[in-house]
């Protein structure tokens, strides 16, 4: 068999996948939008089982430090919030705060809460968005909770402090901007956490810190002039600002600097599904 060698090619096939882009992971995300809602029940189940009280904490993890704060902050120190009760000021920026912190917080644990399913394909990327449903849930009970609260102080003052208008319309960019950003960050903290679960508590005492540079507890009216700026560079602050602004009318909206932060979010949302189609497989392989 003259002319036919055995020996093999020298040439050497290297099998990669591709880094998508945003919109090829979004309409991976919403091929796989069941599994994601299945991945999302998972992750409910998987937090409160072996629990005494089962489902109530998601009544008592929300509700409780509302109150407490409102107690030492409005009631002890007497924080004053642009006109309208001190608790529905708190109750509204905790809605905007807690969707980002919660989502961000379990969006981390992603890969760690759905590690089972490395064995199958699935687009990584909708495990930390499936860690997140407890923001979601969390957001209902709040936004319940809110709506009980505005009925109660109409009832009681004979006004309801909502602003009905075309502003109102930066309730829903506020919401999606807080989830944007929570998701953009946690492509990253997902992959660094399942390399060290010590990203976990850093994130912990981050959010803390975080929390209080944000204007949550105290309207953005009580901060110094000088100081505004510097609180305004906060991605969080505008966001929670413009919340506040679309439901009850008070403070500024500062537009130009929410369409910083929605900048800020989409570019590093871009970035984190580069980096986390890039990353999270050789992570998940060394587990």
């Amino acid at each position: 068999m003259s002319g036919t060698s055995l020996e093999p090619s020298p040439r050497t096939w290297e099998i990669t996948s591709e880094i998508p882009g945003p919109l090829h992971t979004l309409a991976d995300v919403w091929t796989y939008r069941r599994l994601t809602v299945f991945l999302g029940v998972r992750s409910l189940r998987k937090i409160y089982r072996r629990t005494i009280l089962g489902w109530l904490w998601l009544f008592i993890i929300p509700l409780f430090p509302v109150a407490l704060r409102t107690l030492v902050f409005g009631m002890l120190l007497g924080v004053m919030a642009d006109g309208i009760p001190y608790f529905l000021f708190l109750m509204a920026g905790t809605v905007v705060w807690d969707l980002f912190a919660i989502a961000l917080l379990w969006g981390t644990r992603g890969l760690e809460l759905h590690g089972g399913t490395q064995d199958v394909y699935v687009p990584r990327v909708i495990m930390p968005i499936g860690a997140m449903a407890l923001a979601v849930l969390d957001l209902v009970i709040k936004l319940g909770v809110l709506a009980a609260t505005i009925a109660y102080f109409w009832a009681r003052d004979g006004r309801s402090y909502l602003a009905f208008g075309s502003s109102s319309a930066l309730i829903v960019v506020a919401l999606l901007l807080a989830v944007l950003f929570a998701f953009s960050l946690a492509l990253f903290t997902s992959v660094w956490s399942e390399r060290t679960r010590e990203v976990r508590f850093v994130l912990n005492q981050l959010t803390a810190v975080w929390y209080v540079a944000t204007p949550v507890l105290y309207p953005m009216s009580s901060v110094p002039e000088e100081w505004r700026t510097w609180v305004l560079l906060n991605p969080m602050a505008p966001i929670t600002n413009a919340f506040n602004y679309g439901l009850f009318g008070i403070g500024e909206p500062h537009l130009r600097e929410l369409g910083i932060a929605a900048l800020v979010a989409l570019a590093l949302l871009t970035a984190g599904i580069r980096y986390f189609a890039a990353q999270d497989a050789a992570t998940i392989d060394a587990r």
